[in-house]
């Protein structure tokens, strides 16, 4: 019986699959292959396929696995894109608060929320740091993947499943980056890749140039390994945001409560990223049962960046203008649907002849890095044929800093129009002159300037030792067993600043725009692509900044308390693991994990008795600490059984869990006073999120290089952190007398089940050519109906690539269906379909050069953001299409 055989070709396309790999391998024009004897040996698109399906096929577990050499052909250029070509892993390019930008820096599992995965680099800790200021307040537990290019890794593994001696925290599922190491590549190995790097929408070139080297003697007892990278890299965003919606009572004096737009702006973002770093790697090894590994990686991206925002001022024409019978209203009409605002408009004055103010402008200067580093060191000890001890002891740091932040906000008399068109709406300003270089646009109203320099350091020291014994009984192969020690500390030190002008300008035309105005506007091509609005003036950095530090006494910066906090957290785990099997059908383990986790949290009250934290900005803030302790016990077990030498059934099951992130255990209390929304803090008694993981998976491997497989999996969660809003009056800087915001605090919240399968497929064809398609569903609610953050019920990858002596070429397009990314400003903000077309090809010059060509979003697709229902816009922007060009060197 043939292979083939087995569908009696009831389908023509897997029937082709089953045919082709054999064909494909003896007639490849690879320039890769070399034959050696009856032996074909592969390199190149085809080898790292390979590799990375042995490396999958052989785990005891469900994952997926993706070489070092995988990384390198795909149009890549950080680890986040290389992860989401994988089967049920998404990637996300911000945050909920932030918005999207060109690169993706977070990596969710089957529609989990990338705070509930666990990211691990070498099997242990590796400490993140965030460079935009919302995520650095926001303190969470996920990883910044933008920190780190493809080069830094030599192989990526997302467990799906779990067993004992995997590190707890990924309810999800687990990422381990394995780090290249000097043993696993020949002896002078050497590459060096230069390129430059354009954005269509930025319109610059900027350089990128990576290399490596790695040493061994010729015993293997002595390697040394080292790389290093520098990456610019310009970014342009033009987007219109709507930030927030509020609700209003008795709207019109129709007794009707309405929701509607906070503000609405029109976003002009710029940023530089830098990034740069190295990696060392030593091994030792000086007996046959002795091995020591050494390594370091480094990395830094710096993150500079200008956001401005000319917006919509509807909050405050709702409050002040809408009430029918007073002097002030000004409403000329609205439309009200399905409880929206999605039209209104306001005179130019007032029913008693007064302005009304319905534009305002934030220019906001950040001078930003984030970065992480690593030293670790591991020692693997045989002192018997049977017994294998392993040790590790490192430590890990990131940090988050804005070095500096700086904002101008000014505001105009001016009437205001808007309304709902496709994704976003369109603006008007009745009052107000077209033209916003003329003087009489210049000449508006100072506001106030607020900023801060931010610290967000994130350490920890770990340690384990790990032990396992042969048996090799006919049923129990090993005891294996192992401790883990850690300790970790996350922080936000947050530094505002008072400037005197704040009291003498504000509300006043003595500065205004046009006093920090050097004749910079947004560029003619702002928002095509998006919607039809006019551009507008922008401030100087650095006039800005002569104003604040040049005037009134300069800026004085004193610690911020509301806006801080630390967590101190300590974790000791234990595990016991027997590995099972026959040594021809099946093999397996089961094993229970048991951790025990201290915390100590820190945030700051107005309430609490005061001691040593007295500050301009909180005279009355004193320090809340809380102290606790809890136990997890963490069961699992896992089989794969061989119904054939090439088709393997697995099932798993095990009990997971999460830690809250440090924010929502003790956050900052931050609050908008423009939208009327804030965040009040963590909540130190928050329990982990906890879960049972189910896997069931069937996997055929009919030909080299060749897969197919399906995965059924059920994640029961027992309970997750989710948000409640209550309305809590707070007296503020811009509101003296008190005003009423809507607070949004992390709370545990019911459980939830996510449920779906994979499909994964991957086959060479002929002639150098192969495909590869995955296909996840999941379904994530929680158990009261509502969608859980993070899940797009649909997501799939489709690449296609050829490989001859001259040319390798992929083509691959990665899509995923809308999800809630999360509570921003107190409204759920879902991010909707999204796909990328990325492409890259390489042309070999000779055996040891190749120019290359890459692009990632080569459709130049557009990121939108909605309120629950699509028709209701929370933002729409565009970063462009981003290209590179350039040569690698390889020997």
């Amino acid at each position: 019986m043939t292979k083939g055989s087995i569908f009696g070709g009831t389908v023509s396309l897997l029937a082709l699959a089953i045919a082709t790999p054999v064909f494909a391998q003896d007639s490849s024009t690879a320039a890769d292959d070399a034959k050696k004897g009856d032996e074909i040996v592969i390199t190149g698109i085809r080898a790292s396929l390979e590799a990375s399906l042995d490396a999958k096929r052989s785990s005891d577990i469900v994952s997926e696995v993706i070489t070092a050499q995988d990384i390198g052909k795909f149009p890549d250029k950080n680890v986040a894109d290389s992860l989401g070509r994988l089967t049920g892993v998404n990637v996300v390019t911000g945050s909920a608060a932030a918005g999207g930008f060109g690169e993706n820096q977070s990596v969710s599992i089957r529609g989990t929320d990338p705070t509930l995965n666990l990211t691990l680099l070498d099997g242990h800790s590796v400490a993140t740091g965030d460079w935009f200021v919302l995520d650095q307040t926001s303190g969470g537990r996920s990883f910044d993947f933008s920190l780190l290019p493809s080069e830094i890794v030599g192989q990526l593994e997302v467990y799906k499943s779990s067993e004992a001696d995997i590190v707890e925290g990924g309810i999800g599922g687990t990422i381990n980056l394995k780090s290249r190491r000097p043993f696993d590549l020949k002896a002078n190995s050497f590459s060096l890749t230069a390129q430059m790097n354009y954005n269509d929408l930025a319109g610059k070139w900027k350089p990128q140039v990576s290399g490596l080297y790695s040493w061994k003697n010729d015993d293997e007892t002595f390697g040394v390994l080292v790389s290093g990278f520098y990456q610019e890299r310009n970014f342009r965003r033009d987007g219109e945001e709507f930030l927030g919606y509020g609700n209003y009572t008795d709207f019109n004096g129709t007794g009707e409560t309405v929701a509607a737009p906070t503000l609405i702006g029109q976003s002009y973002f710029r940023q530089k990223r830098v990034r740069k770093g190295g990696t060392i790697a030593v091994q030792f090894k000086p007996t046959d049962t002795l091995e020591i590994n050494a390594n370091a990686i480094y990395t830094r991206m710096d993150a500079d960046n200008i956001n401005v925002n000319s917006m919509a001022w509807v909050s405050r024409l709702l409050t002040n203008n809408s009430t029918p019978g007073t002097p002030g209203y000004a409403l000329a009409s609205a439309t009200v649907k399905d409880g929206y605002l999605t039209q209104a408009a306001w005179n130019a004055t007032t029913a008693d002849g007064s302005a009304v103010q319905g534009r305002v402008q934030d220019d906001i200067f950040r001078k930003s890095y984030s970065s992480t580093w690593v030293a670790n060191l591991e020692a693997k000890w045989q002192p018997t044929d049977r017994l294998n001890v392993t040790g590790q002891v490192g430590y890990t740091e990131g940090k988050g800093v804005t070095k500096d932040s700086f904002a101008w906000e000014t505001y105009w008399d001016t009437g205001m129009g808007y309304n709902f068109a496709g994704k976003g709406a369109v603006l008007s300003y009745p009052g107000l002159p077209t033209d916003p270089t003329s003087d009489a646009y210049l000449n508006n109203y100072y506001s106030w300037s607020w900023g801060a320099k931010i610290n967000s350091p994130d350490k920890e020291f770990y340690g384990n030792i790990d032990a396992e014994y042969d048996i090799d009984s006919s049923f129990i192969k090993s005891i294996k067993v192992g401790a883990r020690l850690t300790n970790h500390k996350r922080a936000v030190n947050d530094y505002a600043y008072s400037w005197a002008g704040n009291g003498v300008y504000s509300g006043t035309k003595l500065v205004g725009l046009g006093t920090v105005y050097a004749g910079g506007s947004t560029p003619s091509d702002y928002l095509d692509g998006l919607i039809d609005l006019p551009g507008y003036t922008l401030a100087d950095q650095g006039l800005v900044l002569d104003q604040l530090d040049g005037t009134n006494g300069g800026r004085v910066f004193d610690f911020y308390p509301q806006a801080s906090f630390s967590v101190k957290e300590k974790t000791q785990g234990f595990y016991a693991m027997a590995k099972l099997g026959d040594d021809s059908n099946w093999r397996g383990n089961i094993g229970l994990r048991a951790v025990r986790t201290d915390l100590t949290t820190t945030q700051y009250s107005p309430n609490a008795p005061v001691a040593d934290t007295i500050t301009a900005f909180c005279a009355t803030c004193g320090k809340v600490q809380v102290d606790r302790s809890y136990w997890d016990f963490l069961p699992s077990a896992n089989l794969t059984y061989n119904l054939r030498d090439d088709l393997l059934l697995r099932a798993g099951a095990a009990k997971t869990m999460t830690r809250p992130g440090y924010a929502q255990l003790a956050g900052a209390f931050t609050v908008s006073d423009l939208a009327l929304t804030g965040t009040a803090g963590g909540n130190p008694y928050l329990k982990p999120t906890r879960a049972w993981n189910f896997n069931l998976a069937a996997e055929w491997y009919y030909a080299p290089q060749a897969l197919l497989s399906v995965t059924l999996f059920y994640l029961d969660i027992d309970s997750y952190v989710t948000s409640e809003t209550s309305t809590v009056h707070l007296v503020t800087q811009q509101h003296p007398n008190g005003a009423d915001f809507l607070i949004a605090q992390p709370i545990n919240g019911q459980g939830g089940k996510n449920k779906g399968f994979e499909f994964n497929w991957q086959q060479p064809i002929w002639g150098g050519f192969g495909v590869q398609a995955n296909y996840t569903y999941a379904n994530a609610k929680s158990d009261d109906g509502e969608v859980i953050d993070g899940n797009s019920k649909h997501t799939y990858n489709l690449t296609g690539y050829f490989e001859n002596k001259l040319v390798s070429a992929r083509l691959a397009y990665t899509f995923r269906s809308k999800f809630r990314s999360g509570i921003d400003r107190a409204t759920p903000m879902w991010q909707d379909n999204f796909g990328s077309l990325d492409g890259s090809v390489t042309v070999n010059v000779t055996d040891y050069a190749a120019i290359t060509v890459d692009a990632q979003n080569m459709l130049n697709h557009k990121l939108y953001y909605f309120v629950g229902d699509p028709s209701t816009p929370r933002a729409y922007y565009n970063n462009g299409r981003t290209f590179w060009i350039g040569g690698k060197i390889h020997f």
